[in-house]
């Protein structure tokens, strides 16, 4: 709902106002005279009442009412919270209950072009005006989004936002280069205890810094963190469950500590350092990461949902998983090149459910790459049910079906579980065609 839709409902409350107030007025008296009879609304903190007009109008003995519509107060808070941002800050304009409802506005974002209008250019008063909104916000969900401010500034700001009972907090100054070190200290008892979801930029956590008993949520965007400082504030987040790690290049052995038990979901992107992924988490279940790593996953690992994105997987991923991963059951692979033909191998996906292969437009595949070799990951996934193949190419560089060569024959392997497949820039690669051919006469339901 924008600024426009709450003006008309506010105009209909007025018009509904005023046919009340001709319904409660009194009938004639003796005397031939009409008497309207005071209307108070007695329903304590109705969300569009407007209080009396401060700029005198009670002189005259008048006092001017909006009655809202029969809505209870969370539901014009839930409407409130719904609204773009910039249309929630002006409906608290029109509405002290929307005023309230703007002071605990729970999803406050706060970016330099949201402030930014023709008539303000925002030099001056530009701090300003932030720190009187964070000053005056109680709620509990936090991101500023602010490029190209000052470390000073940016400090200032979460010294007055950063308050106990704050749950999440998401801190981008910069988008690169960043400089900016996060004020630890801010990160008191209090704030402690009610976080749940950190995202920084910017973080540099001392030993002193105590358990973070509430935090669910970790994402570190271009930290300049080492792999011994995250070890021990992750040792201190024994409630987390999702870690995120993008750009962190100080961090060359990621080592996951097994009291965090409730870790199931852990996303790498970037972090061109990092060579060995070590956890000893006992539940995680969800891996995503970029470029080849080693993993040392402990005896009882867990993964059942993986995405790997880095040239050449496809291959690899046939080779090493199986063994690796046992349990895995959610496979994504993005590769930018391939060239080597994914093997035939004994080892099985006794588990695999669903296989999404990408091979997209624009990127390196060898002309020579036979598509018709990815047979080797339906017989080895006897529980496969869906297959997803994108191999959207600009051009074709593969033998077409439409030369001389027929279609080769492919040894029958019935796969009972097989429910669909979806191939994305189908062509008329040979390879390609072979391989839904194969497909077709083999799945059974």
């Amino acid at each position: 709902m924008g600024l426009p839709a709450l003006k008309r409902l506010m105009s209909l409350q007025q018009r509904g106002g005023e046919r009340r107030r001709r319904r409660t007025q009194a009938p004639s008296s003796k005397f031939g005279v009409n008497r309207p009879i005071a209307s108070v609304d007695k329903r304590n903190g109705s969300p569009c009442q407007q209080d009396e007009d401060e700029d005198g109008d009670s002189q005259a003995g008048k006092r001017i009412k909006y009655s809202a519509p029969e809505l209870p107060e969370d539901i014009w808070c839930h409407i409130h919270s719904l609204m773009p941002l910039h249309d929630a800050a002006r409906a608290a304009c029109l509405s002290r209950a929307f005023l309230r409802s703007w002071r605990c506005y729970r999803n406050l974002t706060m970016t330099r072009d949201m402030l930014r209008s023709e008539a303000d250019p925002c030099k001056g008063d530009f701090s300003d005006k932030i720190a009187r909104i964070l000053r005056n916000h109680t709620g509990k969900i936090l991101k500023l989004e602010l490029k190209h401010v000052s470390c000073r500034c940016l400090d200032s700001w979460l010294r007055v936002a950063v308050t106990s009972g704050i749950e999440e907090l998401t801190v981008v100054p910069r988008r690169h280069k960043i400089k900016y070190k996060f004020p630890c200290s801010l990160l008191s008892k209090g704030v402690r205890t009610s976080i749940r979801y950190l995202a920084f930029c910017a973080f540099r956590p001392t030993a002193e810094l105590g358990p973070m008993r509430s935090l669910t949520s970790l994402h570190l965007y271009a930290v300049h963190i080492t792999e011994d400082e995250l070890e021990c504030f992750l040792s201190n987040a024994i409630a987390l469950e999702q870690l995120a790690l993008t750009d962190c290049d100080q961090i060359i052995c990621l080592k996951i500590p097994c009291v965090l038990q409730q870790l199931f979901c852990l996303r790498i992107f970037g972090c061109g350092w990092l060579q060995v992924i070590e956890s000893k988490a006992p539940n995680l279940s969800s891996l995503s990461f970029t470029g080849k790593r080693k993993l040392s996953l402990g005896e009882t690992v867990q993964i059942k949902d993986l995405a790997i994105f880095d040239s050449k997987i496809i291959s690899y991923a046939r080779t090493e998983l199986p063994s690796v991963m046992p349990h895995l059951q959610i496979l994504d692979l993005t590769s930018d090149g391939e060239a080597v033909n994914t093997p035939m191998l004994p080892t099985k996906f006794l588990c695999l459910k669903h296989l999404s292969i990408s091979m997209r437009s624009g990127l390196a595949i060898s002309p020579k790459y036979d598509y018709c070799s990815l047979v080797s990951f339906l017989d080895a996934s006897p529980s496969l049910e869906t297959l997803v193949l994108d191999v959207s190419l600009e051009r074709l560089k593969h033998e077409s079906v439409f030369g001389h060569s027929q279609l080769r024959q492919i040894p029958e392997h019935p796969h009972c579980c097989l429910k669909s497949m979806k191939i994305t820039g189908f062509s008329s690669a040979k390879s390609l065609v072979e391989l839904a051919c194969y497909v077709l006469k083999n799945a059974v339901t």
